[in-house]
């Protein structure tokens, strides 16, 4: 069993009321799954500075992180898998948009989602993306086919 936690850092930076996310491709959840953009953090290296230095990667663009926004986990014992993502809200600095370069899952071009458009797809973490957007916990569930 891999016993190694993941432990990533994001950035949700929200412009005119749309969330800049990027896509996963073929995942445990489906084949498309739009992701706050984010990673892992290099030994020596700040939460903040983590989450800044892959928003730039993922998108071309600078950010600042403003505040502490969520801290989310996932657990898969059948896979086995266990990551801790901490998410941070975030504004914009300067930079283009663009797919991170050379990725090695080929290309993946950021895009920025409004409420309705994140509410038809597949989006994670999901407590972050709908913190960030002020989607309600009543629209997540409906999504989610809860209700």
């Amino acid at each position: 069993m891999d016993d190694l936690i993941r432990v990533r850092a994001c950035l949700a930076v929200v412009d005119h009321d749309r969330l800049l996310l990027v896509p996963h491709y073929d995942t445990d959840v489906g084949a498309v799954q739009w992701v706050v953009p984010g990673g892992r953090i290099e030994f020596g290296e700040s939460l903040r500075e983590a989450a800044t230095r892959e928003f730039l990667e993922e998108t071309g663009i600078q950010a600042e992180v403003t505040r502490l926004l969520d801290v989310s986990e996932v657990i898969l014992p059948k896979k086995p898998y266990h990551s801790i993502t901490v998410s941070f809200s975030g504004r914009i600095g300067g930079g283009h948009l663009r797919p991170e370069p050379s990725h090695r899952y080929g290309k993946k071009t950021p895009r920025w989602m409004s409420i309705n458009d994140v509410l038809d797809v597949m989006y994670h973490p999901p407590q972050t993306v709908e913190k960030a957007l002020g989607i309600t916990q009543r629209e997540a569930d409906r999504r989610r086919g809860l209700l």
